[in-house]
């Protein structure tokens, strides 16, 4: 009898946990961009392990989603791109780059979460940032300038490219 109990509220609590969770197989950033000669996109995927966004979490500083992302790991289609982008990113002064999602919650439309940034030295707290259920991922984009990172990304391939200073940062977590 006291199994049977136990194992109806082991039942009980993993169906209250699965509606109220996520399970992130894939995890990618993509930085995109445009130039005087075209447009960018640096990207960064890791396919390492599972992990488990809560939505409504009590103590969101104890819960979230961390991307440790060394920048020589963004790829940016060929080795100027990536050279120019790891200077852009200070990559030597800097090697790391920190994304980490947390305090997830959901409205009856939306899903929002804070995202707390930490790149080329500068660190910022994005808070009630929309994500999109699409088909197989959540997705969410925060549009962002190089002056709010404290990037000079002025001039490169000296001076014949000149990079805008808008730039997207878009956070696509697969789901399983």
């Amino acid at each position: 009898m006291r199994i049977a109990l136990l194992l109806g509220c082991c039942y009980f609590l993993m169906g209250a946990i699965e509606k109220n969770a996520l399970v992130i197989h894939h995890k990618e950033i993509i930085v995109k961009g445009k130039t005087s000669v075209g447009s960018f996109e640096c990207s960064y995927d890791s396919q390492v392990k599972s992990d488990t966004l809560i939505f409504d979490y009590p103590y969101p500083k104890t819960h979230s989603l961390d991307f440790e992302i060394p920048v020589d790991d963004f790829g940016c289609g060929n080795f100027l791109l990536n050279n120019d982008f790891r200077k852009t990113l200070k990559a030597d002064d800097y090697p790391l780059c920190l994304v980490s999602v947390h305090q997830l919650t959901r409205d009856s439309q939306q899903i929002f979460g804070d995202i707390y940034l930490q790149m080329a030295g500068t660190e910022m707290l994005l808070e009630k940032v929309v994500f999109q259920l699409l088909e197989g991922k959540l997705q969410g984009t925060l549009h962002l300038s190089t002056e709010q990172l404290g990037l000079d990304a002025s001039s490169r391939l000296g001076g014949l490219v000149t990079v805008e200073e808008s730039i997207d940062l878009e956070i696509n977590l697969y789901l399983k």
